[in-house]
Protein backbone atom coordinates (compact mmCIF):
# COMPACT_ATOMS: atom_id res chain seq x y z
CA UNK A 1 0.00 0.00 0.00
CA UNK A 2 1.83 3.07 -0.52
CA UNK A 3 2.43 5.44 1.86
CA UNK A 4 0.99 8.56 2.70
CA UNK A 5 2.18 11.77 3.42
CA UNK A 6 0.74 13.28 5.97
CA UNK A 7 0.69 9.40 8.04
CA UNK A 8 4.95 9.50 7.52
CA UNK A 9 4.96 12.92 9.11
CA UNK A 10 2.62 12.16 12.20
CA UNK A 11 4.82 8.45 12.72
CA UNK A 12 8.00 10.22 12.76
CA UNK A 13 7.12 12.99 15.12
CA UNK A 14 5.73 10.15 17.04
CA UNK A 15 9.28 8.23 17.17
CA UNK A 16 11.21 11.85 17.96
CA UNK A 17 8.66 12.31 21.13
CA UNK A 18 9.03 8.49 22.29
CA UNK A 19 13.04 8.79 21.87
CA UNK A 20 13.23 12.44 23.93
CA UNK A 21 10.94 10.90 26.37
CA UNK A 22 12.87 7.41 26.86
CA UNK A 23 9.68 5.37 25.49
CA UNK A 24 7.56 6.67 28.41
CA UNK A 25 4.25 7.97 27.25
CA UNK A 26 3.01 11.35 26.92
CA UNK A 27 0.32 12.55 29.43
CA UNK A 28 -1.06 15.53 30.77
CA UNK A 29 0.44 17.50 33.99
CA UNK A 30 -2.61 16.71 37.05
CA UNK A 31 -4.53 19.74 37.97
CA UNK A 32 -4.58 20.92 41.38
CA UNK A 33 -7.84 20.83 43.84
CA UNK A 34 -8.70 24.09 44.01
CA UNK A 35 -8.56 25.43 47.69
CA UNK A 36 -10.65 28.23 49.24
CA UNK A 37 -8.99 30.48 51.58
CA UNK A 38 -5.06 30.64 52.49
CA UNK A 39 -5.04 27.79 55.59
CA UNK A 40 -8.23 26.06 54.39
CA UNK A 41 -8.70 22.37 53.05
CA UNK A 42 -9.12 21.28 49.53
CA UNK A 43 -13.15 21.62 48.67
CA UNK A 44 -14.62 19.11 46.18
CA UNK A 45 -16.05 20.58 42.90
CA UNK A 46 -18.01 18.54 41.74
CA UNK A 47 -21.52 19.51 42.71
CA UNK A 48 -23.45 21.92 45.23
CA UNK A 49 -21.80 22.84 48.76
CA UNK A 50 -23.79 21.44 51.83
CA UNK A 51 -24.49 23.32 54.68
CA UNK A 52 -21.58 21.95 56.78
CA UNK A 53 -19.18 23.09 53.97
CA UNK A 54 -20.63 26.68 53.72
CA UNK A 55 -20.02 27.42 57.31
CA UNK A 56 -16.29 26.14 57.15
CA UNK A 57 -15.90 28.44 54.11
CA UNK A 58 -17.97 31.10 56.14
CA UNK A 59 -15.74 31.16 58.72
CA UNK A 60 -12.00 30.60 57.35
CA UNK A 61 -13.38 33.98 55.58
CA UNK A 62 -14.17 35.86 58.50
CA UNK A 63 -10.69 34.93 60.06
CA UNK A 64 -8.61 35.66 56.77
CA UNK A 65 -10.41 38.94 56.84
CA UNK A 66 -9.76 39.48 60.47
CA UNK A 67 -5.97 38.29 60.36
CA UNK A 68 -5.29 41.28 57.30
CA UNK A 69 -7.27 43.81 60.06
CA UNK A 70 -4.91 43.23 62.68
CA UNK A 71 -1.53 42.82 60.35
CA UNK A 72 -2.44 46.31 59.31
CA UNK A 73 -2.32 47.39 63.30
CA UNK A 74 0.21 45.32 64.70
CA UNK A 75 0.64 45.91 68.25
CA UNK A 76 -2.36 46.10 69.92
CA UNK A 77 -4.15 43.04 70.09
CA UNK A 78 -4.00 41.97 73.74
CA UNK A 79 -1.98 39.43 74.97
CA UNK A 80 -3.94 36.07 75.17
CA UNK A 81 -6.69 36.89 72.98
CA UNK A 82 -7.56 35.03 70.14
CA UNK A 83 -7.76 36.96 67.42
CA UNK A 84 -10.07 34.78 64.87
CA UNK A 85 -13.91 35.74 64.18
CA UNK A 86 -16.57 32.20 64.23
CA UNK A 87 -19.18 34.48 63.14
CA UNK A 88 -20.53 31.63 60.78
CA UNK A 89 -21.62 30.09 64.47
CA UNK A 90 -23.54 33.29 65.67
CA UNK A 91 -24.68 35.55 62.82
CA UNK A 92 -27.12 36.70 64.90
CA UNK A 93 -24.98 38.07 67.93
CA UNK A 94 -25.34 41.92 68.54
CA UNK A 95 -23.31 44.38 70.57
CA UNK A 96 -24.26 46.08 73.77
CA UNK A 97 -24.70 45.09 77.26
CA UNK A 98 -25.25 41.13 77.98
CA UNK A 99 -28.25 40.00 77.80
CA UNK A 100 -29.41 39.45 81.15
CA UNK A 101 -27.22 41.76 82.91
CA UNK A 102 -28.78 43.15 86.02
CA UNK A 103 -28.50 46.74 86.79
CA UNK A 104 -27.49 48.92 89.87
CA UNK A 105 -28.47 52.56 90.84
CA UNK A 106 -27.48 54.17 94.23
CA UNK A 107 -30.32 56.70 95.20
CA UNK A 108 -29.56 59.50 97.37
CA UNK A 109 -31.13 61.70 99.78
CA UNK A 110 -34.43 63.10 98.26
CA UNK A 111 -33.86 60.93 94.89
CA UNK A 112 -36.54 58.62 93.45
CA UNK A 113 -35.08 55.61 90.94
CA UNK A 114 -36.04 52.53 89.60
CA UNK A 115 -34.44 49.20 88.18
CA UNK A 116 -35.34 46.44 86.18
CA UNK A 117 -36.02 42.75 87.31
CA UNK A 118 -33.34 41.62 89.16
CA UNK A 119 -32.08 45.03 89.39
CA UNK A 120 -30.22 46.04 92.60
CA UNK A 121 -31.05 49.65 94.58
CA UNK A 122 -28.10 51.19 97.12
CA UNK A 123 -29.03 54.08 99.76
CA UNK A 124 -25.97 55.67 101.20
CA UNK A 125 -25.95 57.40 104.00
CA UNK A 126 -28.79 56.22 105.67
CA UNK A 127 -28.73 57.79 108.97
CA UNK A 128 -31.98 60.08 109.82
CA UNK A 129 -33.15 59.20 107.06
CA UNK A 130 -36.19 56.50 105.72
CA UNK A 131 -35.55 54.33 102.51
CA UNK A 132 -39.09 53.53 100.82
CA UNK A 133 -38.33 49.99 98.50
CA UNK A 134 -41.63 48.79 96.62
CA UNK A 135 -40.94 45.32 95.21
CA UNK A 136 -42.98 44.27 91.37
CA UNK A 137 -44.13 41.17 90.36
CA UNK A 138 -41.88 41.63 87.61
CA UNK A 139 -38.45 41.63 89.43
CA UNK A 140 -38.20 45.46 89.30
CA UNK A 141 -37.72 47.92 91.84
CA UNK A 142 -38.97 51.48 92.45
CA UNK A 143 -37.02 53.16 95.53
CA UNK A 144 -37.11 56.42 97.31
CA UNK A 145 -34.65 57.72 99.79
CA UNK A 146 -36.76 60.81 102.12
CA UNK A 147 -34.36 62.77 104.19
CA UNK A 148 -35.34 64.57 107.54
CA UNK A 149 -34.69 68.30 105.94
CA UNK A 150 -33.93 68.51 102.30
CA UNK A 151 -30.49 67.83 100.33
CA UNK A 152 -29.41 69.73 98.03
CA UNK A 153 -30.69 69.22 94.90
CA UNK A 154 -33.00 66.67 96.31
CA UNK A 155 -37.18 66.60 96.98
CA UNK A 156 -38.96 67.51 99.96
CA UNK A 157 -39.99 64.42 102.19
CA UNK A 158 -42.99 64.98 101.42
CA UNK A 159 -42.50 64.42 97.61
CA UNK A 160 -41.32 61.17 97.76
CA UNK A 161 -44.03 58.32 98.18
CA UNK A 162 -46.10 60.39 95.45
CA UNK A 163 -42.88 60.48 92.91
CA UNK A 164 -42.54 56.54 93.64
CA UNK A 165 -46.30 56.46 92.85
CA UNK A 166 -45.56 58.22 90.05
CA UNK A 167 -42.95 55.83 88.96
CA UNK A 168 -44.71 52.75 89.80
CA UNK A 169 -47.63 53.42 87.82
CA UNK A 170 -50.05 50.45 86.74
CA UNK A 171 -47.59 47.82 87.80
CA UNK A 172 -48.22 45.09 89.88
CA UNK A 173 -46.76 45.18 93.47
CA UNK A 174 -45.01 42.64 95.35
CA UNK A 175 -44.73 44.17 98.53
CA UNK A 176 -43.23 47.43 100.02
CA UNK A 177 -39.81 48.00 102.34
CA UNK A 178 -39.58 50.58 104.78
CA UNK A 179 -36.28 51.19 106.64
CA UNK A 180 -33.97 53.20 108.24
CA UNK A 181 -34.38 55.42 111.33
CA UNK A 182 -37.67 55.01 112.03
CA UNK A 183 -37.25 56.28 115.69
CA UNK A 184 -36.00 59.70 114.36
CA UNK A 185 -39.39 60.73 112.47
CA UNK A 186 -42.73 61.35 112.60
CA UNK A 187 -45.40 59.91 110.14
CA UNK A 188 -46.63 63.26 109.51
CA UNK A 189 -43.44 64.03 108.25
CA UNK A 190 -43.86 62.11 105.12
CA UNK A 191 -46.75 63.78 104.38
CA UNK A 192 -45.79 67.54 105.05
CA UNK A 193 -41.88 68.32 105.12
CA UNK A 194 -40.68 69.83 108.44
CA UNK A 195 -39.64 72.59 106.41
CA UNK A 196 -43.14 73.75 105.26
CA UNK A 197 -44.83 72.82 108.56
CA UNK A 198 -46.44 75.94 110.49
CA UNK A 199 -45.65 73.82 113.45
CA UNK A 200 -43.53 71.01 113.54
CA UNK A 201 -44.35 67.32 115.27
CA UNK A 202 -41.81 66.18 117.15
CA UNK A 203 -40.10 62.93 116.51
CA UNK A 204 -41.58 59.55 117.65
CA UNK A 205 -41.23 55.83 117.18
CA UNK A 206 -44.48 54.99 115.11
CA UNK A 207 -43.75 52.01 112.61
CA UNK A 208 -47.47 51.55 112.39
CA UNK A 209 -48.27 55.10 111.87
CA UNK A 210 -45.07 55.03 108.87
CA UNK A 211 -47.09 52.08 107.45
CA UNK A 212 -50.34 53.69 107.34
CA UNK A 213 -48.93 56.75 105.59
CA UNK A 214 -46.64 54.52 103.24
CA UNK A 215 -49.97 52.29 102.17
CA UNK A 216 -52.64 55.43 101.98
CA UNK A 217 -50.32 57.57 99.66
CA UNK A 218 -48.99 54.60 97.37
CA UNK A 219 -52.63 53.14 97.07
CA UNK A 220 -51.81 49.71 98.73
CA UNK A 221 -52.88 47.05 101.34
CA UNK A 222 -51.24 48.15 104.85
CA UNK A 223 -50.05 44.23 104.97
CA UNK A 224 -47.90 44.66 101.70
CA UNK A 225 -45.93 47.25 104.06
CA UNK A 226 -43.08 46.03 106.12
CA UNK A 227 -41.30 48.76 108.83
CA UNK A 228 -38.22 48.06 110.21
CA UNK A 229 -34.99 49.91 112.27
CA UNK A 230 -31.98 49.70 110.76
CA UNK A 231 -28.46 50.33 111.39
CA UNK A 232 -26.50 53.85 110.00
CA UNK A 233 -25.06 53.00 106.78
CA UNK A 234 -25.67 51.92 102.92
CA UNK A 235 -28.56 49.78 102.59
CA UNK A 236 -28.84 47.56 99.74
CA UNK A 237 -32.08 46.45 98.33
Amino acid sequence: MPSHPRWDALHQHERMHRESTAGAPARAPRRSAPTGPTGDLPRETGGPLGPSAVTVLQRMAGNAATTRALAADRGRTPRGTDPTVQRAENDDAGGGTAAGAAETKSVAEGEVKSVGPGGTITYPSVTSCLTITVYLRDGGKVGGHASLFKAAGGMYSDQILPAIKAQVGKSRVERIDVSGAISSWNPAYLKTAIENSSTVPEQKNDPEGIRAVVSSVLGRQAKKVSVQETPDGTLTR
